[in-house]
């Protein structure tokens, strides 16, 4: 009973510490990305349909342009809505499970590498405790970073424990070439393993810069390597098949200066930030963007001291073969933070505590070594106690840490509140700020919080969308016309900008802009719903009747609301072009759609039919006593409405080549909407 309490209590301890620290995640619910990726993917809720979550982006949508594919990261969210369905214990549960697995295998492979218990033991509480764990563990998308962390210390584990001098054996080489494969359809960070392999054994000198060690070393590892290798290409091609190309279009497109050529020196920057989540994890953030982290355009000390830290890190990296544990410290480190760093290239993001789950374990690997070097000198009794107490002080003030913010990721509202407790001068904090005020009914408050917004980083073009959005509803349509311009010009690949500014001309009478963004708006994958009243608005505006009439009607048919707001339209523009039978009718359908119980509906739809009947809009004969209230309308409310509520999935947002030739679309032939 000893004998196994003293082999398995270490790793016991650490999973049951992982799951303590933890445990009050388990009251979370789906905050920020599990809102797109799981509660309202539809993906997710179809485990049934394997091609469609293996064979499509891990976004719902703008996947293509995000360049991510994460296909056993969107099959497990699935299996565990079958499960489950919408419960989000379940989700954190199951998050809390992996990281006390991941903290297990950090203990054993910590114990492989110092081959001390107590060193290991320490460096493995760490990483189940470390407060940058937080945002992986406490929401549920980290279950990417999670499967890939397990997966990579798995393997990592598998492949340290070999017997010293022995090759990789065969069941080892399928283990670690399945391994690989999990953590890369999981997360496209696991595609260093390969590299940490090397690095590890090159930290046990199972190699050593001797010609006839690399010689024997390369043979054995020929094998290896080889079927690593053959699993990355099997990777990339799926990934290119999906998605068309390795890094897609724009992965940041709300932070677009990390496409220009001072990428570098804002990775420097975000280096240091590294190190300092690293050592001394008190403040935190979901958010790094601008002003958390500002953009930099030249050497700042900040910049100068993070490139001073990754140059160091790279140097003590390169030294592996005479100073190993510093060296695989430090490789460590290196190898799994660059692919997610924006040196190579650029990412969604400056900064993200999520990223640094399976590069957080360098600071186990320091922490154990450190430990073991203190064990193994000779130190008075009085000074071995005292550094168990300072090491275990630490250990339970970082799982406070981590204890208390959990409850942050509770949901969207304690999110953004934790932002703004935390981090005022982020311009989405300030963006928060704003909605509030608005909700609250403080319209001018709203206002000033989203123009300081917009002032502290006036090249997000959701933000701008968000800007013409209230311009638009405000009747300010050059306004509108100017902000959205503006995001257009970031990422005219977006379809809500595109609708939203096509609404924008509408409402400035500049009808063949409309015409035309409409067309861009199609290209780019934008709701049928969306685009056709922008068609019949502009042929209405251009005095082509008949089209307008022909665009009303595929409006009513496309929309899944039936909104009788267009019934009423085309019923205008029926009586317009003089057929007054057809625009009777269309009036009493109105009627019919307008809710009971929204007594101005029934009374404007009421009025109009009465005006239809009088002959109010017969071309060239305006009379004085027909209101024309409808013909006032620009019908923007409901055209926002569902652009802003439009489900973000990848079949509410179908591609150009997926939509069907005007002809055929439309129930009028007198239409005419090309898609280029």
């Amino acid at each position: 009973m000893n004998e196994r309490l003293t082999r398995y209590g270490p790793g016991i301890l650490v999973a049951l510490t992982a799951i303590a620290v933890y445990a009050n995640a388990l009251a979370n619910g789906f905050a920020f990305d599990d809102v797109f990726i799981v509660q309202n993917n539809p993906r997710v809720h179809a485990l049934h349909d394997l091609r469609s979550i293996w064979m499509k982006p891990y976004w719902p949508s703008f996947g293509v342009e995000l360049g991510l594919w994460r296909p056993l990261t969107i099959l497990a969210y699935a299996v565990q809505w079958a499960v489950a369905g919408d419960a989000p214990w379940f989700f954190h549960l199951v998050n809390i499970l992996l990281h006390a697995t991941a903290s297990v295998l950090a203990f054993r492979l910590l114990f492989v590498l110092t081959r001390h218990t107590a060193a290991a033991l320490f460096g493995g509480l760490l990483f189940a405790v470390h407060p940058v764990h937080t945002e992986v563990v406490a929401n549920v998308v980290g279950q990417a970073e999670l499967i890939a962390g397990v997966t990579t210390l798995a393997a990592c584990l598998l492949h340290a424990s070999r017997p010293e001098g022995s090759d990789v054996s065969w069941p080892r080489r399928v283990g670690l070439v399945i391994l690989f494969l999990a953590g890369t359809f999981a997360k496209e960070s696991a595609i260093v393993l390969p590299a940490l392999l090397i690095a590890i054994d090159v930290a046990q000198q199972r190699v050593t810069l001797q010609r006839a060690s690399l010689n024997r070393y390369l043979r054995s590892l020929a094998m290896p390597v080889f079927l690593l290798a053959a699993g990355a290409v099997y990777y990339f091609s799926l990934r290119v098949s999906v998605l068309g190309s390795i890094g897609g279009l724009d992965a940041a497109p709300s932070l677009p200066f990390l496409r220009s050529e001072h990428r570098v020196l804002i990775a420097f920057r975000a280096w240091l930030e590294y190190a300092r989540l690293l050592v001394f994890p008190l403040d935190l953030s979901a958010d790094y963007s601008p002003g958390v982290i500002l953009p930099v355009e030249g050497w700042t000390p900040m910049v100068a001291l993070g490139a001073v830290v990754f140059i160091g890190t790279a140097i003590i990296a390169a030294a592996t073969p005479w100073f190993p544990r510093a060296g695989i410290t430090a490789a460590w480190l290196l190898i799994t933070a660059l692919p997610t760093s924006n040196l190579l290239l650029p990412i969604g993001v400056v900064v993200a505590e999520r990223l640094l789950y399976t590069p957080s374990l360098a600071a186990s690997l320091a922490v154990a070594y450190l430990w073991q070097r203190i064990a193994q000198a000779e130190q008075p009794q009085r000074t071995r106690r005292l550094a168990y107490a300072l090491a275990g002080l630490v250990l339970v003030l970082l799982a406070a840490r981590t204890y208390v913010r959990n409850p942050d990721w509770k949901d969207n509202d304690a999110v953004f509140a934790a932002m703004i407790r935390d981090h005022p001068e982020s311009y989405r904090s300030q963006r928060h700020n704003a909605y509030l005020a608005y909700q609250r009914g403080h319209t001018q408050l709203g206002d000033g919080y989203m123009r300081l917004a917009h002032r502290m980083w006036p090249q997000d073009p959701e933000l701008l969308n968000e800007i013409g959005f209230l311009h638009l509803g405000r009747a300010q349509f050059d306004s509108a016309v100017a902000v959205l311009e503006q995001a257009r010009a970031i990422t005219d690949w977006v379809a809500r900008t595109q609708v939203l500014l096509a609404e924008a001309y509408i409402g400035a009478r500049r009808f063949d802009d409309a015409m035309h963004t409409a067309r861009e708006a199609v290209a780019v994958g934008a709701a049928l719903e969306l685009v056709y009243p922008i068609y019949a608005q502009a042929f209405e505006g251009t005095g082509r009747l008949d089209r307008a009439v022909g665009a009303w009607r595929a409006t009513i048919r496309t929309s899944p609301l039936g909104f009788w707001n267009y019934w009423s339209r085309l019923a205008r523009t029926l009586a317009l072009s003089g057929d007054r039978d057809a625009a009777l009718a269309a009036a009493d359908s109105a009627r019919a759609a307008a809710p009971a119980a929204d007594s101005a509906a029934q009374a404007i739809t009421r009025d109009l039919r009465a005006e239809i009947a009088a002959g109010c809009y017969r071309t060239g004969q305006p009379r004085p006593d027909c209101r024309d209230e409808v013909g006032q309308w620009q019908l923007l409310a409901p055209i926002i409405t569902n652009v802003k509520n439009a489900k973000k999935s990848q079949n509410a947002m179908p591609k150009a080549s997926e939509v069907a030739e005007p002809d055929t679309a439309l129930a009028h032939p007198n239409i005419e909407i090309p898609t280029s």
